[in-house]
């Protein structure tokens, strides 16, 4: 009886070397003169735009007042990098890097609700969004959410 076993073990196992050796094969194939790529949100060439608070007024106000609620209840504190694309008044390609992780959802949907306005031509935008710990009760002027200069 363990004669078929073995004959289906050993056809298995041919089987999966066959396979190994086609992957190291084709791997082995692929040419060496490949140009290195790297994929970032910005274009050659680009200049990333800082002047967040001149193009989309009011920002603070409105990230405060989005993102203070998921602030208070994640407890999470933490500087967080945002990078959007504008063109005319259109939001698009909304990047965060760093920062608490449980913030990425709120400050896409936030971001993408701004009200922002440029010449039309696209331009790439970046700021950065602080999170913090305060006691609104003992001091009024202290937020959450913060936009950093």
């Amino acid at each position: 009886m363990s004669t078929p076993s073995i004959r289906l073990s050993t056809t298995l196992s041919a089987a999966a070397f066959s396979a190994l050796s086609l992957i190291a094969g084709l791997a082995q194939a692929a040419p060496n003169d490949l140009e290195r790529v790297e994929v970032s949100g910005r274009r050659p060439g680009e200049v990333a735009h800082t002047n967040v608070r001149a193009t989309c007024p009011g920002v603070e106000q409105a990230l405060s007042t989005s993102l203070a609620l998921p602030q208070a209840r994640e407890q999470r504190e933490g500087v967080t990098t945002v990078s959007f694309r504008l063109s005319g008044n259109t939001i698009t390609e909304v990047l965060q890097r760093g920062g608490p992780y449980e913030y990425r959802r709120d400050v896409r949907r936030a971001v993408h609700a701004l009200t922002c306005q440029t010449d039309g031509a696209d331009k790439l935008y970046v700021m950065q969004i602080s999170f913090r710990n305060v006691d609104n009760t003992d001091d009024r002027s202290s937020q959450r959410v913060a936009l950093l200069d």
